[in-house]
């Protein structure tokens, strides 16, 4: 995709699905999420698993190319910690665009610029919750500034969301043994259109000048979709939906 403004669709997500529902081990999964970054117009990418049970000490995972050294220090100085990305998405279930906003005491401020000596210059960092015990990040980064806006933006955020819930649930698979299937309630084909759309970037009220329904319409099939499938947002009805093979 890049980031020249080239439209996202599901047909094209298809292809992501595909190659994730098929990695059988965690060495294939890391060079399907490295293509898919490179495709996205990133240089690197990480990705962290952090699972919490009561009475249990937490389960961590991680996946990244970021330099070696940067995670060396990342992991000695603590910045685990303190760094701003992994606060807001442990937080918000907002995707978190790295700019010089999201640092503000000295402390983020050295830390922005340390990962800046690295190459990791500017990013997105996708949220994805499992229930209220699994929180994963996907973060996607690069070392010139990410200058993209409005559709543009809003594509790259639903292509990377779709994604990362995508990945969460093949590292689950591949390190956990199988859980309960996700449900495969069929549905409308409005249903389907508006979730299709969804992913494209599209806002409720352009998906309804779109199909010629209101706005309120659209918002009532977005949200009859969740319990169909069993997810909490949007972006993980859409990852489930082209995992049950209902969005093809």
């Amino acid at each position: 995709m890049g980031l020249s403004g080239e439209r996202v669709s599901a047909e094209l997500l298809g292809d992501t699905f595909d190659a994730l529902g098929g990695a059988h081990a965690l060495g294939t999964l890391r060079r399907e999420v490295a293509k898919f970054t490179r495709q996205m117009g990133f240089d690197r990418f990480a990705y962290a698993l952090r699972v919490v049970a009561p009475s249990l000490p937490a389960k961590h995972y991680a996946m990244t190319d970021y330099p070696r050294a940067w995670g060396e220090r990342y992991l000695a100085r603590g910045y685990f910690k303190l760094d701003p990305i992994i606060v807001h998405c442990e937080r918000s279930p907002l995707p978190a665009l790295w700019d010089d906003g999201a640092f503000h005491d000295r402390r983020a401020c050295e830390f922005w610029e340390e990962a800046r000596s690295f190459g990791l210059r500017s990013g997105l960092s996708i949220a994805v919750r499992d229930g209220p015990a699994a929180i994963g990040v996907f973060s996607l980064s690069r070392d010139k500034r990410l200058d993209v806006r409005g559709e543009d933006l809003a594509a790259l955020v639903g292509r990377a969301s779709v994604f990362a819930t995508l990945l969460q649930h093949a590292v689950s698979r591949i390190r956990s043994p199988p859980r309960t299937p996700w449900p495969t309630s069929p549905l409308t084909m409005r249903e389907v259109e508006c979730l299709k759309w969804t992913i494209d970037g599209k806002t409720a009220w352009e998906i309804g000048q779109i199909l010629g329904i209101t706005e309120r319409t659209v918002r009532f099939h977005l949200y009859n979709v969740l319990p169909k499938l069993g997810a909490a947002n949007k972006a993980q009805a859409a990852a489930r939906a082209l995992a049950s093979r209902l969005l093809r």
